[in-house]
């Protein structure tokens, strides 16, 4: 089947977002003299925030409230967004690319829709993609393929019609289980996954825009 939609996840992929959450986690546990570790923020990529949040809060055994804790995460990675949303490489190329070939797209984030319509808006993409799909509108976050599916059923599109594009390995189970071919650009965080999922891999959005014609293709 040829691919006739192109989903994008956000973070790590899209922006260059993953150093400004991991200082906000760092900035919310501090206080009760933790830290984050390399070990425990890689469990968190591509995860949601609530998720996440569990997660530091079993490995730090911090005295907060779970809800408590995302709150003050989301406000101190919201504040290091006023100066501007770090796109990564590839991105504007890559979009104009789909666009010149009329691909609708949408975007496939664990992110809660509140913060995800503030970078996208910050971005100017607002009106540019044709679905969202976020990690609060889901029973289940990746590695489950629930927020795939559901920017696929708001694109009206074939998940097996979908190409995703992704750079954690939650997020490639994810798209997989979903059914979707699946294209990773891993950050320097990722970059040693085996990603055994995946269609193929690139270093940088340029490079997928450059074969985009190619994975899409039906074979």
């Amino acid at each position: 089947m040829k691919r006739t939609a192109v989903l994008f996840d956000m973070d790590g992929l899209m922006v260059d977002t993953e150093p400004l959450a991991r200082r906000a986690w760092e900035h919310v546990v501090a206080p009760h003299g933790a830290a984050m570790t390399d070990d425990l923020y890689e469990r968190m990529l591509g995860r949601r925030t609530v998720e996440s949040a569990q997660l530091v809060l079993d490995e730090l055994r911090l005295p907060e409230q779970l809800e408590t804790l995302v709150a003050r995460k989301t406000t101190a990675f919201l504040s290091s967004l006023g100066e501007g949303v770090p796109v990564m490489p590839g991105l504007w190329t890559l979009l104009d690319r789909i666009e010149v070939l009329g691909l609708p797209w949408a975007v496939a984030t664990s992110t809660p829709r509140p913060v995800a319509e503030i970078i996208l808006d910050k971005l100017g993409l607002v009106g540019r993609y044709r679905a969202l799909a976020c990690g609060d509108e889901v029973e289940h976050g990746k590695p489950a393929p629930d927020i795939f599916l559901l920017a696929a059923a708001r694109l009206g599109a074939e998940p097996a019609a979908c190409l995703a594009l992704e750079d954690s390995a939650a997020g490639c189970a994810s798209a997989a289980a979903a059914g979707m071919r699946v294209v990773i650009v891993p950050t320097d965080l990722t970059r040693a996954e085996s990603f055994a999922c995946a269609y193929r891999r690139y270093t940088s959005l340029g490079g997928v825009a450059a074969d985009l014609e190619v994975l899409l293709d039906g074979s």
